[in-house]
C-alpha cells in the first residue's frame, strides 16, 4: 500500500530544524523529499520518506524532545483548509470532531482518531492499530502536541489538558513533556490519549464563524474527492453540498454529476456500507448544525440551503437529528434569534 502525507505539514519539521541551526533543505533531500514541494499546498510526500526525515531530524538535532519543538512551529495553512476550519469552529469540541472527520487530508493511511465523552471530561484518542505503516513515537507525540497548541491558538496560551498518556518509554527529557502539556504525562501507557475538562471544550470560541467553517469544509471535501477518485462517498457529499440549494437533489442528479448510472452509484455506495438516503441525511445534518449557529442565517434560508420544500419539513428533520427544535438549539449555542 502506498501512503502519502500532505507535504505542507512537514513545514513544522523544516522550521524546527532551522531553529537548531541545521540545513533543512539538505536533510529533506537526504530523506528523499523535494524541498521545493514543502510549500505547495497540493503536494504530497510518500510516508516512507517522511519517516526517514523524522529519523534524520531526531538524529541530527540530538534532541529526544524534537517533537515538542516542531509542534510550536505550526500554522493553520500547514493543514490545508482544515487548519482554518479548526479556528472557525464553534467550540474546541467541534474543532476536534472536524479533525477526526477530515484527518485523511493529512494522511492517506490515517490513524483512528476519536473523542470520547465521559461524565466530567473528554478523551481524545489516537488508535494506531488500524494503520498499515505505524509512525515513530515522536510523530504521535507531535500530533497530540499540535492538537493542544491549536487549542491554545484558539483559547489562549494558558489552556491546559488534564492529563496525557503516551504509548512510548519516557525519554531523557521527560520533564519537558510535562512543562509543554502543563499536566501530568504518563509514559508506557496502553495508548495515546489526552483528557480535557468538558467545559473547556464546550465553550464557544471567539474565532468561531459557522459560514467560514462550512466554506472550508467544502474545500476539504473537494480536495479529498480529487485525492481519491475511487471514494464515492466523498464525491457524493461534494455533489450534495454544491447542489442542495438549487433543488431537491435526487440520486439520478448526483449520478449524472459523477458520470455514472444511478444503478452504478447505488451499487458503489452499497459496497462502501452506506446509501444515498443516508448520505443525504448525514450531509443535511452537518450543514444544518453549522448554519443554525450563524444568527445571520434565518430558518427560512436554512430550509432553502438544505433543499427542503417547507420550513416545517426542516424543523421535523432537525428535531429527529438533535432532539431539539432549531430555535431552541440556536439559543443554546448563544446565537441571537
Amino acid at each position: 500500500m502506498y501512503s502519502s502525507l500532505l507535504a505542507s505539514t512537514t513545514l513544522v519539521v523544516w522550521k524546527a530544524l532551522e531553529s537548531y541551526g541545521l540545513d533543512s533543505a539538505t536533510l529533506f533531500k537526504r530523506a528523499g523529499l523535494d524541498p521545493a514541494q514543502v510549500e505547495n499546498p497540493q503536494a504530497r510526500y510518500p510516508y516512507s520518506a517522511v519517516r526517514k526525515l523524522w529519523e534524520l531530524a531526531i538524529q541530527e538535532s540530538g534532541d529526544p524532545c524534537f517533537a515538542l519543538i516542531a509542534a510550536q512551529q505550526w500554522h493553520p495553512s500547514n493543514f490545508h483548509a482544515l487548519g482554518y476550519a479548526w479556528l472557525a469552529s464553534h467550540s474546541l469540541k467541534e474543532a476536534m470532531e472536524r479533525l477526526i472527520r477530515y484527518f485523511r487530508v493529512v494522511t492517506t493511511d490515517p490513524e483512528d482518531l476519536s473523542l470520547l465523552e465521559h461524565d466530567k471530561e473528554y478523551e481524545f484518542v489516537i488508535d494506531t492499530s488500524s494503520v498499515v505503516y505505524r509512525g515513530l513515537d515522536a510523530e504521535y507525540d507531535l500530533l497530540l502536541a499540535l492538537v493542544l497548541d491549536a487549542c491554545r491558538l484558539a483559547k489562549g496560551d494558558d489552556f491546559r489538558s488534564k492529563r496525557v498518556c503516551l504509548q512510548r518509554p519516557p525519554p531523557s527529557c521527560a520533564e519537558r513533556y510535562e512543562a509543554f502539556f502543563g499536566c501530568p504525562v504518563e509514559f508506557d501507557a496502553p495508548g495515546y490519549r489526552m483528557f480535557f475538562d468538558k467545559s473547556s471544550l464546550d465553550q464557544s470560541l471567539p474565532t468561531g464563524n459557522a459560514e467560514i467553517a462550512r466554506a472550508n469544509d467544502q474545500v476539504i471535501l473537494t480536495y479529498l474527492s480529487q485525492l481519491n477518485r475511487s471514494d464515492t462517498v466523498m464525491r457524493v457529499k461534494v455533489a450534495l453540498i454544491e447542489r442542495l440549494p438549487s433543488s431537491m437533489v435526487s440520486k439520478e442528479d448526483v449520478a449524472d454529476v459523477l458520470n455514472m448510472s444511478s444503478r452504478t452509484l447505488l451499487r458503489k455506495l452499497h459496497d462502501e456500507d452506506t446509501s444515498f438516503k443516508q448520505l443525504l441525511d448525514e450531509t443535511r445534518r452537518e450543514l444544518a448544525e453549522e448554519y443554525i449557529k450563524n444568527p445571520e442565517v434565518s430558518i427560512g434560508e436554512i430550509t432553502y440551503l438544505l433543499g427542503f420544500s417547507e420550513p416545517s419539513n426542516f424543523t421535523r428533520a432537525f428535531k429527529r437529528w438533535t432532539g431539539r427544535a432549531p430555535i431552541s438549539f440556536r439559543r443554546s449555542h448563544g446565537a441571537r434569534l
